[in-house]
């Protein structure tokens, strides 16, 4: 029992990584009928601008610069790349947004290379023990940063008129329009958000372990069987979509490590993500009208 509460706390706290990423992607999808697969390559962005800036600022101040840049480089992607191709198809604007990806990540190995890198985490690597579970500070730290930024981005959508702006070109965009919201700021918007979010879970992703490299953009993208599995139009589905693939992942990585060459947990979530495309080719939060692709 022990161990379970210990795997349910770390998926809990990965899971939550994951959902900030999910609602990064779900948030680009509502916000400018896209998906946008260099997402992961943000998240990895905001890790090694933060890792840049540490040895010349207090953590904090890393964190806020690298919101800025990327919150730039969503931006310059958004008004470079995607105002010019919305009118040329979804499949366009996705294999483009894919062409992305393989620059911003090229770019990332010429800067940084392609060796890992030590990280430090916004708080110590202490650990808490509670009943003979033992919780990692970074766990808890995760959990409730985590929590913070949901409950920022709930009273975002509910109560300040961008957030209202926001959700009606998500509805709609021709009767948004028609009431005077500028469309193509509502596009900005939803990317510079997701790229805050990014930031966001690049340091607490960083944290699992305390190491930078490369690959986070691969584990980042980790996060998509979870806005599959929540709903690719639902902000609910997203969290719930990425407690569910971190729970799956620790878990199975805990019990099931000397099965599948102890890379089994890799699969299972996209396993899970298959079942429910057959079963509720939606999500299980999401609009039955949802467009794949």
């Amino acid at each position: 029992m022990t161990l379970f509460l210990q795997l349910g706390f770390q998926g809990i706290a990965l899971g939550m990584v994951y959902a900030l990423i999910a609602l990064g992607f779900v948030i680009m999808t509502k916000g400018s009928n896209t998906f946008n697969f260099a997402h992961g390559e943000f998240v990895a962005v905001g890790a090694y601008v933060v890792l840049a800036l540490m040895p010349h600022l207090p953590y904090w101040l890393a964190f806020l610069g690298s919101i800025v840049v990327t919150v730039a480089l969503a931006l310059l992607v958004e008004a470079t790349l995607l105002r010019r191709l919305l009118d040329k198809g979804l499949t366009t604007v996705v294999l483009a947004t894919l062409g992305v990806s393989i620059m911003v990540h090229a770019l990332i190995l010429m800067v940084w290379g392609v060796g890992t890198k030590g990280s430090a985490g916004p708080v110590g690597s202490g650990t808490v023990e509670v009943g003979g579970v033992v919780l990692p500070l970074s766990g808890i730290a995760t959990i409730v940063a985590s929590v913070i930024v949901l409950a920022a981005l709930l009273v975002f959508f509910r109560r300040t008129p961008y957030g209202l702006a926001l959700r009606a070109t998500a509805s709609h965009q021709e009767a948004a329009l028609a009431q005077g919201i500028d469309i193509g700021r509502m596009f900005a918007l939803s990317w510079a958000i997701a790229a805050v979010l990014a930031v966001v879970a690049s340091i607490f992703l960083a944290s699992f372990p305390r190491v930078v490299s490369p690959s986070i953009a691969l584990v980042a993208l980790a996060a998509i069987p979870a806005v599959v599995i929540g709903g690719m139009d639902s902000l609910i589905g997203a969290v719930v979509g990425g407690l569910i693939v971190g729970l799956i992942q620790v878990l199975g990585a805990g019990y099931l490590a000397d099965y599948g060459g102890g890379k089994l947990h890799e699969v299972l979530p996209y396993v899970l993500m298959l079942l429910v495309l057959v079963v509720r080719p939606y999500g299980l939060f999401g609009s039955r009208g949802i467009e794949r692709v």
